[in-house]
This record gives structure tokens, C-alpha cells and sequence, in this order.
């Protein structure tokens, strides 16, 4: 094992014991980190244009998120109209806040916005451990695609957008991602609908993959490999999250659509 790959782990499992209490205790403490992945996140999101620290607008998009994260889906509509008057006002004031950065903050911050929605309703149904769902269904997958892609990957999955990518990676990764969480649906999240953890395994995984390679496109535009270097062999916040975020967009639709 080479000192990159044991960086990373030891840093994962650094990570699984940080989030995991509040993962599964809920209430104030998950509440906590949110508000920490969301004050990380918009502080990578604003400042990935120019690599400089940019605290108004991580200030901005910050309460954005969690402004919009905690009200009334019904009110979202009107507040997302706020948003995007006020980054248009920076962008007047700043002629350093770019059009691009405009689409690119409005879009990233309405992703967190609809996956913290996700993260209310899945406690409404069944508490953390259907975010643990959730989280099995991304992270097997991305941990299944890390190695099959490593031991076996040949064929590019998309040598423009993300070059170590391969299709082998991507198979492996999606079997992986959904056979391991709908074991964990099928036996320990008994509130919800075996259609519903079904439909879950099945399709969050794939889901998990075009979110990793949505923001593996942001970074290429910007010309970035890692959104932040808070968490040593991972990057940021947000290249931690990228996945998950699109996840929890997407089971917040599903949970939807079968009545809670």
C-alpha cells in the first residue's frame, strides 16, 4: 500500500468517526453538520474561480443555503428569486464575480438546498438510518469504483471531463453501491416501503456517479483538481459531498412520490 492510498484511508476513517454520531443521533448535532459541511462548502464554492478566500460571497451563498435548506418547500421558489437578485448585485458591485460564477454558485448552492430537503424528510420517515442508506448507496459505489477502476479499469469512462474514470470502475462500483444498501433497506429501515428501498438501490448509485462527474466538470472548468485541501488524499468538503449531494436531491423525489 503507497502513502497516498493510506493517507486516504486513514483520513476516511477519520471522517466516518466524525460524522457518524450525528449521522445517527440526528436533532442538534446533525443540525451542526450541515451547517459546518454548508459553511465549507459555500467557502470552496466561492473561492474556486481564482483560488482566493472570498468572504462575502461565501457569507452570501452560506445563508442562501441555510436559509433555504430549512423553510417551507413551498417558500423555496421565492427565495431562490432572492438569491439570484442579490448574486446579481454582487456581480455589479465585483467585477471580479464573474457570469460564470454567478450560474455556477446559483446552481451548486440549489444542489445543497434540495439535498438538505432530502436530509429533513428521510429523518421525518426513518431517522438516520435511512441516511445511512443514503450514504451506502453513494459511497459503496464510490469506494467499489475506487478499486475495481484500480484493479481492473481499462476502458475510459470520460477522458475529457475525469481521465482515471473507466467504465470497470463505474459496473463495479454501481453493483456494489446497490446490492450494499438495499441489504441495509431490507433489513434495518422497516419504514420504508420495500418499492421505495428497491427503486433506491437501484438507482442511487447511478445517480451518485453522474454527481461525481457533474462536479468533476465544475473543476475542469475552473481548472482545479480538488474543490479545498481540508481532508488530506480527499480534497474539500465538496469533493467529499459531491456524490451524496445528488443522492439525497434525488431519494427526497422518490420519498416524494411514494406519499410521505
Amino acid at each position: 500500500m503507497n502513502k497516498k492510498m493510506l493517507i486516504r484511508i486513514l483520513t476516511g476513517l477519520v471522517i466516518i468517526a466524525c460524522v457518524l454520531p450525528p449521522i445517527l443521533l440526528g436533532g442538534i448535532p446533525m443540525e451542526c453538520l450541515i451547517a459546518f459541511v454548508a459553511a465549507c462548502s459555500a467557502y470552496e464554492i466561492s473561492s474556486m474561480s481564482d483560488q482566493k478566500p472570498h468572504y462575502f460571497r461565501t457569507a452570501l451563498l452560506f445563508a442562501a443555503i441555510e436559509l433555504m435548506g430549512h423553510i417551507n418547500d413551498i417558500q423555496v421558489p421565492f427565495a431562490a428569486s432572492l438569491f439570484m437578485i442579490f448574486l446579481f448585485l454582487a456581480h455589479f458591485c465585483d467585477k471580479d464575480f464573474s457570469e460564470d460564477m454567478i450560474a455556477y454558485t446559483f446552481m451548486t448552492g440549489m444542489i445543497m438546498v434540495y439535498a438538505i430537503h432530502g436530509i429533513t424528510r428521510i429523518y421525518a420517515v426513518q431517522k438516520g438510518w435511512g441516511m445511512m442508506f443514503v450514504a451506502f448507496a453513494t459511497y459503496l459505489c464510490d469506494t467499489g469504483a475506487y478499486f475495481f477502476g484500480s484493479f481492473f479499469g481499462k476502458h475510459k469512462m470520460a477522458p475529457l471531463i475525469s481521465p482515471n474514470k473507466t467504465w470497470e470502475g463505474a459496473v463495479g462500483g454501481y453493483l456494489v453501491g446497490a446490492v450494499g444498501s438495499y441489504l441495509w433497506g431490507r433489513y434495518l429501515c422497516p419504514q420504508f416501503p420495500a418499492g421505495l428501498i428497491l427503486c433506491g438501490a437501484l438507482i442511487l448509485p447511478a445517480v451518485g456517479e453522474i454527481g461525481d462527474l457533474a462536479f468533476s466538470s465544475i473543476k475542469r472548468r475552473f481548472a482545479i483538481k480538488d474543490f479545498g485541501s481540508l481532508l488530506p488524499g480527499h480534497g474539500g468538503v465538496l469533493d467529499r459531498v459531491d456524490s451524496l449531494l445528488f443522492c439525497l436531491m434525488v431519494f427526497n423525489g422518490l420519498i416524494l412520490l411514494w406519499g410521505f
